[in-house]
């Protein structure tokens, strides 16, 4: 059965602690039984649907995958994978020990383009050592309700002393090579590591093999001044990154500072420029600008904007549920707590977008095309959720 959730108890839900207070702990999150319809119709500019929580009681949930088989994995923050299969959820065991600690934890979790091969499931997250630290990608194999022959692919270089600026997000450009967007740890504010540079993986974007080597096409192989794995360079807190499934295009937003997050689409070598060029300026007041928005050699972003939605998660719609979105962007907003739908001329420009789900349901971390071609989504709060947008049809479909 099915219950229709008032409005007002959604607000209360999404009114817990911000995401840089939370620590670890809790039990294990639900699935719901046949979901809880928590927004019976909303009428958007291209499609009608309704929301539906299917997993609730989740602690600042990061991310979402699904097995090939269907079951969905979930990374909590403070540390906890999830597994859920129908009515069921797992917390696995194996799982590498986290830094849950400001902006830290376990982060994204991606799924192997080859899995029924290789069955390799990669996750991020921030790692300490000694008093430093920094985001570290692993990948692992699932056995029973736990995980089994883990390895440490690459950890970012240098860690650092503060905790918050992680990023990060992992996509697989084909099956031998992946990307892992990379925060720049607040060295606007620190100092201690010169940015924008390709001389540390601070503030980048990172191509590897799968395996963790650096491919030999690399834009910096070769060169004395920069790291091999950096792909590209001058991002300050990316938090969503996918690839255009008609072009192959690569684009990836990130956190500005009081105003300025950014779309780019990322090239082989190129410099986004923070904290050189940025559209946004200081928290403190009197406001100040945070260099120009314009410099050589720096590449110019897709859009921004002013003020910062606090984007997180990001994906192309590229099912068959909504037919008018199909390669449409969708990204989530903390901050504005909001689905933004951005339509897309080629690689070039946003010609538009619509705002949805505009404070309504809370702040939205991950977003997601899943099984079923249906949008889903994750809520970050210490009650948070799992939650799929489904078609309600009418006459005025299109």
């Amino acid at each position: 059965m099915r219950i229709l959730i008032p409005l007002l108890s959604l607000a209360l839900l999404a009114c817990g602690p911000g995401a840089d207070s939370e620590t670890a702990g809790g039990p294990a999150s639900p699935a719901l039984p046949d979901g809880e319809v928590v927004m019976d119709t909303v009428q958007s500019e291209a499609a009608t649907f309704r929301v539906v929580q299917l997993v609730d009681s989740l602690e600042h949930a990061w991310a979402v995958d699904w097995l090939p088989d269907g079951r969905t994995l979930i990374t909590e923050r403070p540390g906890r994978l999830l597994l859920v299969d129908g009515d069921s959820t797992t917390v696995l065991s194996g799982v590498p020990e986290v830094l849950a600690q400001g902006q830290g934890g376990l982060l994204d979790v991606r799924v192997a383009p080859d899995y029924r091969e290789s069955g390799w499931i990669y996750l991020t997250y921030s790692m300490q050592e000694d008093s430093l630290s920094g985001t570290v990608l692993s990948r692992a194999r699932l056995r029973g309700a736990g995980l089994t022959d883990v390895e440490e692919v690459y950890r970012q270089t240098p860690f650092l002393g503060t905790d918050y600026h992680f990023g990060s997000r992992i996509v697989f450009p084909d099956d031998s090579t992946l990307l892992v967007a990379l925060g720049e740890r607040g060295q606007r504010n620190e100092g201690t590591v010169d940015i924008p540079t390709p001389s540390t993986s601070v503030g980048t974007v990172v191509r590897l093999r799968t395996d963790g080597s650096v491919p030999d096409d690399n834009p910096f192989v070769g060169r004395e001044d920069a790291r091999p794995e950096v792909y590209t360079y001058g991002h300050r807190n990316p938090q969503g990154m996918a690839i255009h499934p008609a072009t192959g295009a690569v684009w990836l937003h990130e956190h500005g500072p009081h105003g300025g997050d950014e779309l780019n689409r990322i090239e082989a070598g190129a410099n986004y420029g923070w904290p050189a060029v940025s559209y946004g300026d200081t928290y403190s007041t009197p406001r100040e600008e945070i260099g120009g928005t314009e410099a050589p050699g720096v590449t110019q972003p897709v859009e921004y904007w002013d003020p910062s939605p606090a984007l997180s998660g990001m994906t192309f719609y590229t099912g068959d549920a909504f037919p008018g979105w199909r390669n449409h962007l969708f990204m989530g907003a903390l901050s504005l707590q909001k689905l933004i739908r951005a339509e897309l001329s080629g690689d070039s420009a946003v010609v538009h977008q619509e705002d949805l789900l505009s404070k309504q349901i809370g702040r939205i971390r991950d977003v997601a095309t899943g099984p079923a071609g249906h949008l889903y989504f994750l809520t970050d709060a210490s009650n948070g959720g799992l939650y799929r947008l489904e078609p309600v049809e009418t006459g005025s479909e299109r």
